[in-house]
């Protein structure tokens, strides 16, 4: 028998909303009668390795992905859970705490000429103000955006420190 391993952890872990593709409706045989509950096409589940879908939101890992993280815990569910069939997006999203494979999110200010950042997007420190950072790449990022910026806006933006 293999032992498995899932000890210690990565760093931060916050809860954000997670994108889980459309909702389609499925009705089950139950005690006492059918049960029609809310199917979604991506669930998120304890351990699904998550990589960034848009600002401040989070999807799971397809073929070839690297994860920013992983579900710390099964998404909590809706205060009222859907009752139709919905396209992705046009449901209540589910919030999930999220183990990041980083060591500190932080609101960081991007230099004055930043150039534009998407949510994903390598930041690195930037290289005309002091304390200021901009997009990067991955051989010179030292975080990642957790939301996106116009070019030249100056913007604070959330960041993942790796």
């Amino acid at each position: 028998m293999t032992v498995k391993y899932n000890v210690g952890s990565f760093g931060v872990t916050h809860a954000f909303p997670v994108k889980e593709g459309n909702l389609t409706m499925e009705t089950t045989q139950g005690v006492g009668g059918e049960i029609t509950r809310p199917k979604l096409a991506s669930p998120v589940r304890k351990g699904t390795g998550l990589k960034i879908a848009g600002d401040f939101l989070f999807t799971p890992v397809t073929a070839g992905d690297v994860p920013i993280g992983f579900a710390a815990a099964d998404p909590v569910d809706w205060p009222v859970e859907p009752t139709a069939a919905a396209n992705d997006g046009d449901y209540p999203r589910r919030d999930c705490s999220i183990e990041f494979r980083g060591h500190k999110i932080l609101t960081v200010k991007l230099e004055a000429a930043n150039s534009a950042v998407t949510a994903g997007d390598y930041i690195k420190v930037g290289a005309t103000t002091a304390g200021a950072y901009d997009k990067g790449t991955s051989s010179n990022g030292i975080a990642i955006a957790l939301q996106g910026a116009t070019a030249s806006s100056g913007a604070e933006i959330a960041v993942l420190f790796i």
